[in-house]
């Protein structure tokens, strides 16, 4: 099956840029430098795919929010000051982002009026992951070695809380239908993943629990796995597991919220961009600073990138739209 084109953008650590790179053959399009005294705390692409935000903390602990214009292939800090953006996610729409600091704050920001409203504190809690859809916004919270998923309307009130079995990762949204979120164990449970259902019929409540499921088939010992991140194709019902520590991706049904199998890489990544159209996907590595493409249909590693610059665990795919001048005729 032929790839849908797709473009990269990554970030390299040795020269402080933003790397826009031709997902297919690997060439770089672009460089677009940032300034060194920051450090970048997450990537994410805007709903019209034309940029990309990039949060990070300065030298002197002060956040703040650069933005890679993918058109114009250059970078530009917005003009606010910033909490520290440990966890950072954007609205679907683009013009509000959401923050957390390392002190457990919350906070939104719009967008286009650089406007920050502080929404609270909670006591002695870390959010360790955020995701926002157009009707709540998804936290996931560790405290007294347990965790929390709560949700907030976009004006900021606690709509629902619900505990987890373990201590969360990550929160991922699986399309309008799935929260997913994995979790490490405690002295009294074992690592695997929360799935739940998002209800629309409810207003902005958001689901009920269907499921906890362990990381590895039964006919497999299980060891330390460190589920990091989730990747889910928004068209499919599947979900991959990356366990970090095991080096291991788990494959999770969705729709009967069991282990289809596990795929063993026998080397650790951190996490998985799924490539548009295809069983192919690229992973990150907060360990090797490098990336991977994998073979999800067929379960094993295709290649690793050979380069001497450390790039960050925070890319982005950005598909390449066909248009009418890219039609051509067969005689």
């Amino acid at each position: 099956m032929e790839i849908q084109p797709y473009q990269l953008v990554v970030i390299d650590d040795t020269t402080h840029a933003l790397l826009l790179v031709d997902g297919q053959q690997g060439e770089i399009i672009a460089e677009m430098p940032y300034p060194p005294e920051y450090t970048p705390t997450e990537l994410l692409l805007s709903s019209d795919q034309s940029k990309v935000y990039m949060p990070v903390v300065k030298t002197n602990g002060k956040g703040a929010l650069f933005v890679g214009n993918l058109e114009q292939k250059s970078v530009y800090r917005l003009p606010i000051e910033l909490p520290p953006p440990t966890q950072f996610t954007l609205a679907p729409k683009g013009n509000y982002a959401y923050i957390a600091d390392p002190n457990g704050g919350l906070y939104s920001l719009t967008i286009p009026s650089m406007s920050l409203t502080a929404w609270g504190n909670p006591a002695e809690a870390a959010c360790v992951g955020l995701a926002a859809d157009h009707d709540a916004i998804y936290s996931v919270w560790e405290h007294d070695n347990q965790g929390t998923l709560a949700v907030f309307s976009p004006a900021g009130q606690l709509l629902q809380e619900y505990s987890l079995p373990g201590i969360p990762t990550n929160v991922i949204l699986h399309g309008d239908e799935h929260i997913l979120v994995p979790f490490t164990s405690t002295t009294f449970t074992l690592e695997g993943i929360m799935i739940f259902t998002i209800i629309k019929a409810t207003e902005t409540t958001p689901a009920s629990m269907t499921s906890q499921s362990c990381l590895y088939p039964k006919n497999k010992t299980s060891c330390p796995a460190y589920p990091s991140h989730i990747a889910a194709s928004p068209n499919e019902q599947t979900a991959y597991v990356v366990n970090e520590e095991s080096a291991s991706i788990t494959v999770i049904d969705l729709t009967t919220a069991s282990i289809s199998r596990l795929i063993e890489l026998n080397r650790s990544i951190s996490c998985l961009h799924i490539v548009p159209g295809s069983q192919l996907a690229i992973a990150t590595s907060h360990i090797f600073a490098d990336l991977s493409m994998i073979d999800l249909a067929n379960g094993r590693l295709l290649s690793v990138t050979d380069t001497k610059r450390e790039l960050l665990g925070y890319i982005t795919i950005v598909p390449i739209l066909p248009t009418d001048l890219d039609t051509t005729t067969t005689i």
